[in-house]
């Protein structure tokens, strides 16, 4: 058997799984993302659930969100309001590992900030945008253009990115086996 191509072989192995596996293996002390607080859907539709979460700095233990003027029936976490008119909505939430969520579903169509308080932090918002109808019908930006977005989990991108770098990889591999076998050959 020929050592070079052995050699060749488990290098090509070890590339493959080593390289596959770095990606993984991260720091855990790495530091907490700046503050900022996203929306799972910033345009949704009457009765559409909006799971909102923050990202808060280390030590805050809790935080409050809270929307003022809701519309009666809106719901923040499990919080429901039968109130007529428009409520003040408020909810507290525990901090795990620097994040907390909240769920808020409106019982209107209009434009609603969610504002995120705690101690020693600065406050977070973000606006919501209700349209008037939960079927039918596309709601459009201010230059008449489809709003068709949203927010890519961060582990979807990291996880096309790894993809795309064990492809690399692969086709690194089967370049090196094939030049591996053409300079055997002569």
């Amino acid at each position: 058997m020929n050592v070079k191509k052995t050699m060749t072989s488990l290098a090509l192995a070890g590339i493959l799984v080593l390289g596959g596996a770095s990606a993984a293996i991260a720091d855990p002390n790495y530091p907490v993302d700046e503050p900022d607080i996203v929306a799972s859907d910033t345009t949704p539709a009457v009765g559409q659930p909006v799971t909102l979460t923050v990202t808060v700095p280390d030590g805050v233990t809790e935080v409050t969100f809270s929307i003022t003027g809701a519309p009666a029936g809106s719901t923040l976490a499990s919080t429901v309001f039968a109130a007529a008119g428009t409520v003040d909505l408020s909810v507290d939430k525990a901090v795990t590992d620097n994040t907390a969520s909240a769920v808020f579903t409106p019982a209107a169509a209009g434009e609603y900030r969610v504002v995120v308080t705690g101690e020693g932090m600065d406050p977070l918002y973000i606006d919501v945008v209700v349209g008037a109808t939960s079927g039918g019908g596309t709601q459009t930006d201010d230059d008449g253009l489809a709003v068709t977005g949203g927010n890519v989990p961060v582990g979807v991108i990291w996880a096309g990115v790894g993809a795309i770098g064990l492809g690399g990889i692969a086709v690194a591999a089967a370049a090196v086996r094939r030049r591996s076998n053409s300079s055997s050959n002569n």
